[in-house]
């Protein structure tokens, strides 16, 4: 029962195997540059986390440096304030004493 094939029937065979074929390899091509950039992207977004993490870590140290530069000027207040008011006991201090000596 096996039939044979003409030549015509056989080339139009191979002729849409091989338009299958291209098809296939076009596909398989644009699948090997949509995966090409797929891994490159996944390598871009490591390195990029890697680069967040970094200047987390620069921007942690950055707020330590300006807290001790902000805490300078309250120092510095905190110094002059308790000046004045050693200087302000030192008078009455003085005052009192020269008034008992006086009043002695």
């Amino acid at each position: 029962m096996d039939s044979t094939i003409t030549r015509a029937e056989h080339n139009e065979f191979v002729k849409r195997m091989t338009d299958e074929h291209n098809r296939m390899n076009h596909r398989i091509n644009t699948l090997e540059g949509s995966n090409a950039q797929l891994q490159e992207l996944v390598s871009n977004v490591g390195k990029m986390a890697v680069n967040m993490e970094h200047m987390l870590d620069e921007q942690r140290a950055q707020s330590e440096r300006l807290e001790r530069l902000e805490a300078i000027p309250n120092q510095s207040w905190n110094t002059l304030k308790n000046s004045v008011l050693s200087a302000i006991g030192a008078v009455l201090g003085g005052a009192i004493i020269a008034a008992i000596i006086f009043f002695m």
